[in-house]
């Protein structure tokens, strides 16, 4: 990269705190039925509900897993990068919500860019970002730090990065050229890993160059990102747009009580996050949110059983998963400590209710 590049904006796109509305669109776009995308779901330790609740949070992490699930559905046969330069043009700013909206009606498209990177939790993205400005272009380059993924291999990780940074360039791609309500054509774009088998079947209808196994994921523009007024720039609008987003970004609608908001907290982490932990998630002290819970007539103990009691039977009714293991990811590293709590839960041990509920199974683990 050359030395004189300037940086005109940089931010992390992969904020743990997000909502579920983006792996939503995933499920949509790679045509998931709501039988799948319940076990998907459940899978990751998230309740079934999350798939009828746009604004769920939810961690990086079940996303990533649940992405990782998404990679794999794809199979050997049809690569995540030819999905999505396929089907770009289903993907555009209005898919981000209110922020699609704030960025459209920013002044310039430098104003859109920071905006997009105040809000990292609501534009659902997997990997940091960097603007630069190099001579004539403009160079969007994406970066991820490698996940870990409980059983993936390394080959899966390489999966889900490739899955991950092209889908965070395709929607840079198409949110660029709804910012500048033209068909902005990028100069050209790089990925650092090979270029897939499937390739030839999207070439021809390429936006511009595409290189493989390149130093680095970029996407490239032609001329500056710099005050020029954007065609829709409307001061009024954008203000009213940040406004809600910044709401939403808190995720602390005065609608949702504190037991609510606390729950999703809880559902929002495998294993879940600690009372302390809640607490400053939802900025107050412990003895503050113990004290509203009260007045709620619940607690953070009962509200942590209730999760993890849901949370273990989803766990128990997937076959594949040991008793051990189940107990493993809802935090319990002892299989007998995990028994006693589920009993103390249900009223029965985890192989009784596997087995009352799901009697060809012997997976005792």
């Amino acid at each position: 990269m050359d030395n004189k590049a300037t940086v005109i904006a940089s931010g992390n796109l992969a904020s743990s705190r997000r909502t579920v509305t983006g792996l939503l669109g995933q499920l949509l776009f790679h045509n998931v039925s709501d039988k799948d995308a319940l076990e998907l779901f459940t899978d990751a330790g998230l309740p079934a509900r999350a798939l009828a609740e746009p604004d769920f949070p939810i961690s990086l992490q079940q996303e990533l897993t649940i992405c990782m699930a998404l990679v794999r559905r794809l199979g050997t046969g049809r690569s995540a990068v030819r999905a999505f330069f396929a089907y770009r043009h289903k993907i555009g700013i209005e898919n981000l919500g209110v922020l699609g909206m704030a960025m459209r009606h920013a002044a310039t498209a430098v104003a859109a860019l920071q905006v997009c990177l105040n809000f990292p939790q609501l534009t659902w993205g997997h990997s940091r970002m960097v603007v630069k400005q190099q001579s004539d272009l403009s160079l969007f380059i994406f970066t991820m730090q490698r996940p870990q993924i409980r059983d993936a291999s390394e080959a899966d990780i390489d999966a889900l990065v490739e899955y991950c940074l092209t889908l965070d360039l395709i929607t840079s791609l198409r949110n660029i050229q709804d910012i500048a309500s033209v068909e902005a054509v990028p100069s050209y774009i790089t990925f650092p890993f090979p270029q897939p088998d499937d390739w030839h079947l999207v070439q021809e209808s390429l936006p511009c160059e595409v290189t493989f196994s390149s130093a680095e994921t970029c996407l490239a523009f032609s001329g500056g990102f710099d005050n020029t007024p954007l065609p829709r720039a409307n001061p009024l609008v954008y203000r009213s747009y940040v406004s809600i987003a910044e709401k939403l970004s808190l995720m602390l609608a005065e609608e949702i009580s504190l037991t609510e908001r606390v729950t999703r907290w809880l559902w929002a982490y495998t294993p879940p996050l600690k009372r302390g932990e809640v607490a400053r998630q939802l900025a107050m002290s412990e003895r503050s949110l113990t004290r509203q819970l009260g007045s709620e007539g619940t607690s953070y103990a009962a509200l942590l059983a209730g999760v993890q009691a849901e949370r273990a039977r989803n766990y128990l009714r997937n076959p594949s998963l040991t008793v051990s293991e189940v107990g493993y990811r809802l935090g319990y590293t002892e299989p007998a400590t995990f028994t006693r709590a589920f009993t103390k839960w249900t009223g029965y041990s985890p192989l009784k209710w596997r087995q009352r509920h799901n009697p060809k199974s012997t997976n005792a683990g």
